[in-house]
């Protein structure tokens, strides 16, 4: 390795000295970056890279992006005759199965659970003391009808046991079962119970569970209805039972209840003596307490006698304390104007009788005041005068005493009457509260009489309602069960669409995945997009007929697609080295053997041939293949001969028949071809060659196998990339690119061989109307 990193940098040197390095001196030729689409291959003329050397940019393609979704779409395409191909085989199988399957049928009776018997307790729950809800009682009656009780009833009304749908010794086993009976005899015996030697007890459990497994209860939502459905291969049979279920159950009810009824007659009667003797003992309580406290039974008449005393005294105290109240007012007065001899004292003041005493007094006052003015004190007149006004005040101050003594005296009385008053309400009071207690002890004992009597009575009023409806069914069919016309199961039109559909959905599925599994080059946006690099031309696939003369396929068929599809390839080549000065030699490689790397290099190699003088050169020493295609003789010397020095170029050089086109063979395979291209002696005679001829044409080994290509490509104007469509992997393609753009290697572009151009019409969208254009010119 280390041998040939030397040769490729003396390469670079020596070519950077002449004009024609990789990296230092630049060159005139640049190559047109892909993106203008044609009919067989893509040029893109948006940017330009250097080929002969200077500044080589990194390809940026112009390319529209395919949404995901069209992409899927034309992985379902390219898979639709595949899919619709297993979706048609399972139809097929879906309606065979349902076709030999055995039909069933169903029939089902609608039951009305009667709500209004959840108001009466039974029995059983009114001496227990517990209530049903609604919800519970509906679910409670759901479960019963698939019990095993009703299921017993059924089996034995309709005699299921002897029917060949329910009893498992009248039916045929299964291929599995007798295989599994004739070579495993322990299973036979003890797993699968084997038909035909079943005890009784066992037939009747196998019956039981049959009967359980075809039979569906389902509640109506909202209502108070239930539907009892059962399945079974005979319509009449399916019908029978539905109905035979709902009567069962309604009658197991009705015993059920009868039985309890009777179970609890005997407690009841002990618990109605209890309650008897309870009530009697409260009652006899109740009146003793009456005769004892003197009580009245009519209670309204005792406490209104005494409410209304007590209201009347608590008015007579409330006057008796205004009364008071205004004496007390007026006894204050008094009692504060006795130092002013009771002249200021209102009740002095508005007294008529002290106030015509004092009238007097003021009359006999003028009086003496007019006799002294005539006559002296020792006058008789005067004596009298003064006489009279002494009796005058006198009378006024007896009338002012009596009336202050009958002011007190108000006050004593009324002081006294409010007292009084006082005191008989307090008794009143005392008296009410003593009848309230022991009217609150009547009370107690009243409502302990009555809630016993209550609780006798209902206890008896419920006993008698649920023993005479113990006979009335708590359910009624609504709508018995009919044979149906029709089988539920299988359904064959649903089961084969069910089938299909799925299959479609799984193909699709299939083609998809498989799609995004698939990492190869498949279209020519796939070069571009994935690769990152310019696509020289899509070639076709060659038929398998004539394998030996697919080299010269071009001359044969020149009209023929891939003939064109190779011109377009040797475009775009020279279109590249449009403005290289020097002879071009080119370079073909691949990533692996067999794909197709030879016969382009042959077919591109005439195509040039016809035009300008051009030299093949098959650089694969370790797998040479144009001895035989060419049919050259063992001995004919080649390339190896060449480069050892062992034959000169006139005896390696071979010429075609039907063109000037010039080959060089590989000749003997040497022990180590590398050492012979990383000569100098390869670099001589590579350029002796590229001054004799127009164009060389090297076909090297593929680049991810050996460091051959990448030797080659050192010595070459640039390279062609063939990866073949829907086989190369992307990764192992951008690792040889990757080697190949290490080396700093030009490439000219990209092939896509062997690619399905009607495939790619149909399912990819490219290249549309190609085959109407080669067809309509009444080629093949």
């Amino acid at each position: 390795m280390e041998r040939i990193k030397e040769a490729i940098q003396r390469a670079r040197q020596e070519r950077g000295a002449d004009g024609i390095g990789f990296g230092g001196a630049a060159r005139p030729g640049s190559v047109p970056e892909a993106g203008t689409q044609g009919a067989l291959g893509q040029i893109t003329y948006s940017q330009t890279r250097t080929i002969d050397g200077g500044p080589q940019s990194n390809p940026s393609l112009a390319h529209e992006e395919t949404s995901e979704f069209i992409e899927y779409w034309r992985a379902i395409m390219l898979r639709k005759w595949s899919i619709l191909a297993l979706a048609i085989l399972v139809a097929v199988i879906a309606f065979v199965a349902v076709s030999q399957a055995v039909p069933v049928y169903r029939s089902s009776a609608t039951v009305l659970i009667e709500t209004d018997r959840i108001k009466l307790v039974p029995i059983g729950d009114a001496y227990n003391g517990v209530g049903s809800f609604y919800r519970e009682y509906f679910q409670t009656q759901v479960e019963a009808l698939r019990s095993r009780e009703v299921a017993q009833r059924v089996v034995t009304k309709l005699k299921l046991a002897e029917h060949p749908e329910f009893d498992p010794r009248q039916s045929e086993p299964s291929a599995l079962e007798k295989w599994v009976g004739e070579h495993f005899p322990a299973l036979k015996a003890s797993f699968w119970k084997s038909h035909g030697v079943l005890d009784e007890a066992s037939a009747q459990v196998q019956v039981l569970k049959r009967y359980a497994d075809h039979l569906s209860i389902e509640p109506v939502r909202q209502s108070q209805l239930i539907k009892v459905s059962f399945d079974a291969h005979n319509a009449t049979l399916a019908a029978a039972v539905a109905n035979a279920t709902a009567q069962a159950y309604i009658q197991a009810d009705l015993d059920a209840r009868s039985t309890i009824n009777q179970q609890a007659g005997q407690q009841i009667n002990e618990r109605l003596a209890d309650l008897k003797a309870t009530l009697d003992a409260s009652e006899k309580a109740l009146q003793a307490y009456r005769d004892r406290e003197g009580m009245l039974d009519n209670k309204s008449t005792v406490l209104g006698g005494t409410g209304r005393q007590l209201d009347e005294l608590t008015q007579k105290l409330v006057d008796a304390r205004v009364r008071r109240s205004e004496t007390e007012q007026a006894y204050n007065q008094v009692k504060a104007g006795e130092a002013t001899n009771y002249e200021s004292v209102p009740a002095v003041v508005k007294s008529s009788s002290v106030q015509r005493a004092k009238e007097v007094e003021a009359e006999a006052e003028k009086k003496l005041a007019e006799v002294s003015q005539r006559y002296g004190p020792d006058q008789p007149k005067f004596v009298a005068a003064s006489s009279d006004l002494s009796a005058a005040r006198a009378s006024t101050r007896k009338q002012i005493q009596n009336l202050v003594a009958s002011v007190v005296k108000e006050y004593e009385a009324a002081r006294a009457t409010e007292k009084t008053i006082q005191e008989a309400l307090a008794q009143s009071k005392g008296t009410i509260q003593n009848l309230n207690r022991k009217e609150i002890q009547l009370g107690m004992l009243e409502r302990e009489a009555v809630t016993n009597r209550q609780l006798y009575q209902a206890f008896l009023s419920r006993f008698k309602e649920t023993t005479k409806d113990a006979q009335a069914p708590n359910a009624r069919v609504v709508d018995p069960a009919v044979p149906a016309l029709s089988p539920i199961r299988p359904a064959k039109t649903r089961t084969v669409m069910i089938a299909t559909g799925l299959s479609l959905l799984l193909g699709v599925i299939g083609a998809v995945l498989l799609y995004r599994l698939n990492n190869t080059l498949q279209t020519s946006e796939d070069v571009e997009k994935k690769l990152q690099r310019p696509l020289l031309a899509a070639l076709p696939i060659l038929p398998r007929k004539n394998k030996k003369n697919r080299g010269q396929t071009v001359l044969d068929q020149p009209h023929d697609l891939y003939a064109e599809s190779i011109r377009v390839a040797s475009t775009g080549v020279l279109l590249s080295a449009l403005n290289t000065p020097r002879k071009i030699v080119v370079t073909i490689t691949s990533c692996v053997l067999d794909e197709g790397k030879s016969t382009f290099a042959t077919n591109f190699a005439c195509s040039q041939a016809k035009t300008k003088r051009v030299l093949l050169i098959e650089g694969d020493m370790r797998r040479p293949c144009f001895g035989k295609a060419m049919n050259l003789a063992a001995e004919q010397k080649g390339l190896s001969e060449l480069l050892s020095g062992a034959g000169t170029l006139e005896e390696c050089l071979l010429q075609d028949d039907r063109t000037d086109l010039h080959v060089i063979a590989a000749g003997h395979i040497p022990p180590n071809p590398q050492e012979l291209l990383v000569s100098q002696k390869f670099r001589d005679v590579l350029a002796t060659l590229r001054a004799r001829y127009d164009m060389v044409i090297i076909d090297s080994p593929p680049v991810q196998l050996v460091s051959d290509a990448l030797v080659i490509g050192a010595q070459s104007t640039g390279l062609i990339f063939i990866v073949k469509a829907d086989d190369t992997p992307v990764p192992l393609a951008r690792r040889g690119l990757k080697r190949i753009a290490s080396a700093n290697i030009p490439i000219f572009g990209v092939v896509l061989n062997q690619l399905d151009f009607k495939k790619a019409e149909n399912y990819y969208g490219e290249y549309s109307g190609y085959g109407k254009y080669w067809h309509g010119r009444g080629v093949r």
